[in-house]
């Protein structure tokens, strides 16, 4: 981090500071008390263990807990499966659903144990071909320089496909790291083991740009994980993220056809209850490197999804 950097972050933690100060949060939330807040959340990093691959997708367990304590302050934590059928009249708060995507160990250890400390309900969202320690190409790939181009052409040119991603980024001189193990794909022990705090849910198969599958690759990344969770997990939540939080019109109708209930985007916000389109529901994206003050101003409603 330059010093123009460290200087920029500590400007907007103190003008977060003072904004929560305000009383300005809990204004907010009055606003959006008929209304549910999704959390998208990825992997949980155990305490005193290092944050490697992209930094924004891994949170420390000490901010997991204490954004939790928050939350259980100001909002009800419901099951997803609850999104759907959901009385917006019965409380004066706000509601909210917590979520993983890609099943990393860190989340179905560290963040199942915080979760079930506090009674709290969660859903990860498992792509069966990482499983069992399998790792992702944007945590293993060494990526200096521009990250948001080359993550652009990783999801375009290269559909998102692990392998291709990874070809590519050989191809260009860029170098794979090791990944610790809190950062890599649960096993199915571990996801088992985790079901008590978090229930299980469908990320495709193979974690690829969904919009861009010809059809019948596209019906088997959606239908094969289904097989998969209810043989090797004995169930699952029927219900998908979208890999990148990429969709279209055909991805949601196919999605619909294969037996989801609902689908979740990675951003765009609140929802209503229940959700307007079941296949297209947005969250609220929680970076890794946020602060607790943003993080109150964000379940507020203050910040953008």
């Amino acid at each position: 981090m330059t010093a123009a950097t460290g200087m920029r972050a500590l400007a907007k933690r103190a003008v977060e500071r003072t904004v929560v100060g305000t009383g300005l949060t809990a204004l907010a939330r009055r606003a959006h008390r008929r209304e549910v807040v999704v959390l998208g959340y990825h992997n949980i990093v155990p305490d005193g263990e290092p944050i490697v691959g992209d930094r924004s997708l891994h949170l420390p367990q000490r901010e997991f807990a204490a954004q939790l304590d928050i939350l259980g302050e100001t909002h009800d934590v419901i099951a997803l499966t609850e999104l759907l059928a959901r009385d917006a009249a019965s409380t004066s708060r706000p509601a909210a659903v917590i979520t993983f995507d890609d099943g990393y160990r860190g989340a179905a250890t560290a963040g199942a144990a915080e979760l079930a400390r506090r009674g709290m309900a969660a859903t990860m969202f498992v792509p069966p071909a990482f499983v069992g320690d399998g790792t992702f190409w944007w945590d293993a790939c060494a990526i200096d320089g521009d990250r948001g181009a080359f993550r652009q052409l990783a999801l375009t040119v290269c559909r998102g496909e692990d392998a291709k991603v990874r070809a590519e980024a050989k191809r260009r001189g860029i170098t794979e790291r090791a990944v610790p193990a809190h950062a890599r794909c649960a096993t199915p022990e571990e996801l088992r083991e985790a079901a008590g705090a978090i229930a299980i849910g469908s990320h495709s198969w193979s974690h690829p740009n969904l919009a861009l599958l010809p059809p019948e690759t596209l019906r088997d990344e959606l239908t094969r994980p289904i097989d998969w969770l209810r043989t090797e997990l004995g169930g699952f939540v029927p219900w998908l993220a979208y890999p990148y939080g990429k969709t279209s019109a055909h991805v949601q109708a196919v999605a619909r056809e294969s037996g989801y209930e609902g689908a979740l985007l990675i951003e765009g916000g609140w929802t209503t209850r229940p959700p307007r389109n079941h296949h297209a529901v947005p969250r609220l994206d929680v970076p890794g490197e946020v602060s607790r003050d943003g993080f109150a101003m964000r379940i507020a409603g203050l910040v953008a999804g």
